[in-house]
């Protein structure tokens, strides 16, 4: 694991790599009690904001066979990559496999699962696009 310079973790914040590899950028805070894994790779680019209460997790368990119990099956592993100057809501979820684009905003409650674009706005379960950064949206 490593950390970059100038980064805020703050109290009930859990990060653990269950043998994988987290990398997080400088200038990143993590507010309390979010949880971070990196099982199947985890890489946080620069200027983070990850708000209260998130969770990202980077690997899925198996569940196809129906005669194996789900904790015997396994995970899949594929990671998650964070780019520069994104800002995670509260009580967000990023899923295995989530690639979030530079400057994107995810709104509270949101459950990422696929690949975000840049400068987007996403929200929703499962997040989907409902504005672009730039042109208009702050109040």
């Amino acid at each position: 694991m490593t950390i970059g310079d100038n980064c805020y973790i703050l109290k009930g914040v859990i990060i653990s790599t269950y043998g994988g590899d987290i990398k997080i950028g400088n200038e990143c805070s993590f507010n309390p009690y979010t949880i971070i894994y990196g099982h199947g790779g985890l890489i946080i680019k620069d200027f983070v904001r990850i708000a209260t209460h998130s969770v990202i997790i980077p690997a899925n368990h198996k569940y196809d066979l129906i005669d194996v119990p789900i904790t015997k099956q396994g995970l899949s592993k594929k990671g998650i990559l964070i780019n520069e100057d994104v800002w995670i809501g509260a009580n967000v979820t990023v899923l295995d496999g989530s690639r979030i684009g530079v400057g994107a905003v995810i709104a509270a409650g949101a459950v990422v699962r696929n690949e975000l674009q840049p400068y987007s706005v996403y929200g929703g379960v499962p997040a989907k696009l409902i504005g672009k950064r730039g042109i208009g949206l702050q109040q």
